[in-house]
């Protein structure tokens, strides 16, 4: 999947910021005279006619049509031959969308202007096809002016599209009532579509920080030699480029250059932790990345994007809540906009598509189906102790090919019982013969008991979803000093759980007593009279339980069991995916994109580039 970004910096093509609003109805071009046989009111038919006719291909064209209808079909952009000004406004706000991370071919901007390039050449030979070329440039016109304002307000890719059947977010979308605006107000349409835009400081920083590396791209500063270090001291050509490229990347260096040099392997580091990039080989990374600025303007770009989808559930709307992201392969625990906890996480496994022609449809890369979803929920309880209730699928493709082999090898490692589906009675494993079960239809659900052994670990973070996955410890602590952590069957699993339910029982206000029970059942010992007496009665109870079974069900008789926290304060949770994000010092951070989702809101975007 390589990108020619010789195109791209084509397209990437430092411009002015600002677009001014034109007001007034311009008079005939003077070029214009050229096309004597031109006749107003004989176009205006035109457009009449071409409206009545014309076949939808877009999802606003009904309104576009009441919109020139209410006009008694007058044009806006081609109104005497052409408003240049007016046009050449807009095709500025086309141009600069590169600088929201958006091709301006996006709004048809080169298509645009070859039809007024062939209009100011005099190459249109008789009036159906003037009449043709006005009527394609107002309408291009017309609809890319639309087509801006919902891109900048609502996002120009749908996320349902670009996520696939891993998207649980419900997003707001332009109804007509917009369309309607927009266009009510086509004559002051550059106010209209500077508020669109959004001016959030995150959005903001990202557009800085992408114009630095368009302009780096575009420069003509040399790139980096791995043997950087052998030529410092006798080139200062060489340092200097190297500062420029760190201040394009956003590493602040100091501004007296001549103290940078002494202090080098300080913004190496810097640059190594703004990319995720392990110690032992932050040098070698970063240099590469130093040198392509063209990946970070890539992941700018789609995560410019992902800031202008409108998620109904904001986390504005709460004082404090969880946010997990996949790629950063972190949880954040938020508390009046500060960060009071983060920890390491695991996330679903990932698949690399390129070469695999089923996770390819219509330009887009579908999801791996042991990728975590994204979603917003609520964390309502917590189980402490939990088993693990194994999924079917897990069984039948990574369980029974085991139990065919023995039939109770990783039974017993792994602490599984066994129920038969069609009674509801635990089985003892010797008396199932594997070789003789069904693959496609196995009667027998497998549950690993609690305990440190578990795959869920000692805790079970609970809320609603549709895809069964849940935050939960772990008992592969391992997993968290790997660099990749894209590892589970879809759920997240938390480094250092208890520190989250400690906030978590915090928040809820639960007094000392009932926390101490809870750690009790986690196994700590008590510490206090009351803890002593509630252990005690604890044990007395399951001793109870335990004489109340049958002679059958003691051999499935395990004394850890689940315990069932209800939470009163329910935790808002969004799990999200962003591979490029703002950080509490305000610094940009850039992480891999692990499940291949920029590629897809790339392909929206740049519908030229050949990917």
């Amino acid at each position: 999947m390589k990108i020619s970004f010789n195109i791209i910096i084509l397209l990437l093509t430092f411009l002015f910021w600002g677009c001014n609003n034109v007001g007034s109805t311009q008079s005939k071009p003077h070029w214009f005279n050229n096309y004597s046989h031109f006749n107003n009111n004989d176009y205006i038919e035109y457009i009449k006619v071409k409206l009545q006719n014309e076949v939808d291909t877009i999802d606003f064209a009904p309104i576009v049509r009441d919109f020139y209808n209410s006009r008694h079909f007058e044009p806006v952009w081609t109104k005497n031959g052409l408003q240049e000004k007016k046009v050449d406004t807009l095709l500025t706000f086309f141009e600069n969308a590169t600088f929201h991370g958006i091709s301006p071919n996006y709004f048809k901007k080169e298509e645009i202007s070859n039809l007024i390039k062939s209009l100011k050449q005099h190459s249109i030979p008789n009036n159906d096809s003037l009449y043709s070329v006005l009527y394609s440039i107002e309408r291009y016109l017309t609809d890319n002016y639309v087509k801006y304002a919902k891109s900048m307000s609502f996002g120009a890719t749908e996320p349902q599209k670009i996520y696939g059947i891993k998207w649980y977010y419900d997003v707001e979308k332009p109804n007509s009532e917009f369309v309607e605006s927009v266009l009510s107000n086509i004559d002051n349409f550059s106010s209209i579509l500077r508020k669109q835009q959004p001016t959030n400081s995150e959005y903001i920083t990202f557009q800085e920080r992408l114009k630095a590396l368009i302009d780096l791209k575009n420069s003509t500063i040399d790139t980096i030699p791995n043997n950087f270090r052998d030529k410092t001291n006798t080139d200062s050509t060489l340092l200097r480029n190297i500062y420029n490229r760190f201040n394009a990347f956003g590493v602040k260096t100091p501004s007296n250059f001549n103290n940078f040099k002494d202090s080098i392997d300080k913004f190496f580091t810097e640059f190594g932790r703004c990319h995720a990039i392990p110690d032992e080989k932050i040098e070698e990374e970063a240099i590469y990345i130093i040198n392509h600025p063209e990946d970070n303007i890539k992941k700018l770009c789609a995560n410019l994007e992902r800031l202008r989808w409108k998620t109904v559930n904001k986390k504005t709307d709460d004082t404090l809540y969880i946010w997990v992201n996949i790629p950063d392969y972190h949880y954040y625990v938020f508390q009046k906009d500060s960060v009071v906890l983060k920890n390491k996480i695991c996330c679903g496994k990932t698949q690399n598509p390129e070469n695999i022609p089923s996770r390819h449809k219509d330009g887009i890369i579908l999801p791996y189906k042991a990728e975590t979803p994204l979603l917003y929920s609520r964390i309502t309880s917590l189980t402490l102790n939990p088993e693990w209730n194994i999924p079917y699928d897990i069984i039948k493709n990574e369980y029974y090919p085991k139990l065919v082999k023995s039939n109770t090898a990783c039974i017993n490692k792994e602490h599984i019982y066994i129920k038969d589906i069609r009674n509801g009675k635990y089985v003892i494993p010797d008396s199932i013969n594997w070789k003789k079960v069904n693959r496609g239809n196995i009667p027998y659900r497998l549950y690993q008991t609690s305990g440190l052994y578990n795959a869920l670990g000692q805790v079970k973070f609970v809320f609603a979803n549709s895809e069964s996955v849940y935050l939960h410890d772990t008992n592969n602590k391992g997993a968290f000093k790997r660099r990749r952590r894209a590892l589970s069957h879809g759920c997240v699993r938390i480094e250092n759980p208890l520190d989250l339910v400690e906030w978590i029982y915090k928040v809820n206000n639960f007094d000392t007593n009932y926390v101490e029970r809870l750690h009790i059942v986690l196994g700590e010992s008590p510490k206090t009279q009351e803890g002593e007496e509630y252990l005690e009665e604890r044990e007395q109870k399951e001793q109870e339980y335990y004489e109340s079974l049958s002679d059958y069900d003691k051999k499935f008789y395990r004394k850890l069991r689940p315990t069932g926290v209800s939470l009163k304060k329910r935790i808002p949770l969004f799990i999200e995916y962003f591979t490029c994000f703002v950080d509490e010092k305000g610094e940009v951070q850039y992480r891999e994109d692990v499940y291949y989702k920029d590629e897809n809101i790339w392909k929206q975007l740049f519908p030229e580039l050949n990917f």
